[in-house]
């Protein structure tokens, strides 16, 4: 088994002025700077990972990015801003290794199931911030996140 999920009820709302600025921030503003939540990773090998106040448009870029590498054969790592701690996404025909650095026992799943598990978290997190703040929508950002979620969905 593989998952990703994040927790709606635990998004912060972005302060008032970022809010008024959502539809033209930056890509770095709204990578870091806007939408934060609780998520977990899971394998069977070493059950949930629970990941609490994680940048969740930097970790969907990351995610994506990683997802491109392992498509093409080669490691993706996922990166996080609060801290130098890293996940290695391993290709090996047809299983996907998941290691992570702050840990020994490593986890895995089929590749099928992963760019499943990617295309729908990533799918969700955009659906669910276009939904609460529509103003997301007009941001150029959201358009090139779309983009690359919709190399997975071919």
């Amino acid at each position: 088994m593989f998952d990703i999920a994040f927790d709606a009820h635990s998004m912060r709302k972005p302060r008032e002025q970022r809010m008024a600025n959502l539809g033209q921030a930056s890509e770095m503003n709204l990578r870091y700077g806007y939408f934060e939540t609780d998520l977990t990773f899971t394998t069977d090998e070493f059950g949930i990972e629970y990941l609490p106040g994680i940048a969740i448009l930097d970790f969907v870029f990351c995610l994506l990015y990683a997802a491109r590498e392992v498509r093409q054969g080669n490691v993706g790592d996922i990166g996080f801003t609060e801290n130098d701690q890293l996940i290695h996404l391993i290709p090996n025909g047809e299983i996907v290794t998941v290691k992570r650095s702050w840990a020994q026992d490593v986890g895995s799943c089929d590749a099928g199931i992963f760019f499943t598990v990617v295309t729908r978290f990533c799918g969700d997190v955009l659906e669910f911030i276009a939904q609460r703040y529509p103003a997301f929508l007009d941001n150029p950002t959201q358009s090139k996140l779309v983009g690359m979620l919709a190399e997975f969905q071919r």
